[in-house]
């Protein structure tokens, strides 16, 4: 099949690799087109702008970083999306991604959105998870193409799969600055961090995301992001505004957004999540 993937960036280049792997002759376009020429070697197709890769695909893949960069990508330009798919794997919000299909459908092509978890480890090893909104009809359509990336699954109607993974996202803020804290209190109290993960992976506390994130924290040094701050403090604003939305109770999200800015603001935006961890606990 001939797919254009658009974003090739810390997901979005596996993501490339694996289509490519599969036999899809892939077209691949990034703003910051050095992204994409390394992909060239391996049998993508570069291009020079969205819209030529779009007009040579039956499928659109947007692995880009927020609603403006899609609207920008995808909306610009004077053509039609006749015939052809478009399938949103970033993190956006449920009203965004509505509004996306909207404009997918007035340029008369079909719309799915299908957010992912998982980092560039799993992305290269095509085990990243997949939350599907969609119809039955279209997921059954393309649930082949996505199983390269990973297991797919049907969650419901466009914009609940993004509703799904801004919760997902929620957890992964909430767990950064939780451990963070903790950690700082064992540290300040002279107390060995062996002894404390031993206990704490020995109770029903535990998360697997904690202990592949410690040697970022024992070390403070958080280079080579999966996901860096500022883009979770984006995606902590999405979730932020949804809760909003729905009359929730919002006390415990705008304190991790306000730690969040703090980060970005000391110099960390570009650095792992758990670079939040030198906010809480300042360098001894």
């Amino acid at each position: 099949m001939k797919i254009a993937l658009l974003g090739t960036g810390l997901l979005g280049y596996p993501m490339a690799q694996r289509l490519l792997a599969t036999g899809h002759e892939t077209f691949v376009y990034n703003r910051t087109l050095a992204k994409a020429e390394l992909l060239q070697k391996e049998g993508a197709i570069v291009c020079e702008s969205s819209t030529s890769a779009i007009s040579q695909a039956e499928c659109i893949i947007l692995v880009l970083p927020d609603a403006k960069s899609i609207e920008e990508t995808l909306c610009s330009g004077n053509f039609s999306l006749e015939g052809k798919t478009v399938i949103q794997m970033g993190t956006i919000s449920p009203s965004q991604s509505i509004e996306i299909q909207k404009k997918v459908y007035e340029r008369q092509g079909e719309y799915l959105e299908c957010p992912v978890l998982g980092s560039r480890s799993e992305a290269q090893s095509g085990q990243l998870l997949l939350m599907v909104g969609t119809t039955q009809e279209k997921f059954d359509k393309w649930k082949d193409v996505l199983s390269v990336f990973g297991p797919p699954r049907l969650v419901g109607a466009v914009g609940q799969a993004a509703a799904m993974k801004l919760a997902l996202n929620q957890i992964i803020a909430s767990h950064a600055v939780g451990f963070s804290l903790s950690l700082a209190l064992i540290k300040k109290n002279g107390l060995r961090v062996d002894d404390f993960m031993v206990i704490l992976k020995q109770s029903s506390l535990f998360a697997p995301m904690v202990e592949k994130k410690l040697p970022n924290w024992l070390r403070r040094n958080y280079d080579h992001p999966n996901f860096s701050v500022k883009h979770l403090l984006k995606d902590v604003e999405l979730i932020l505004k949804e809760a909003q939305d729905k009359g929730m109770i919002t006390d415990v999200v705008e304190a991790v957004r306000r730690l969040l800015i703090k980060t970005v603001a000391e110099g960390w935006a570009d650095k792992d999540y758990s670079a939040v961890f030198e906010t809480i606990n300042k360098k001894d």
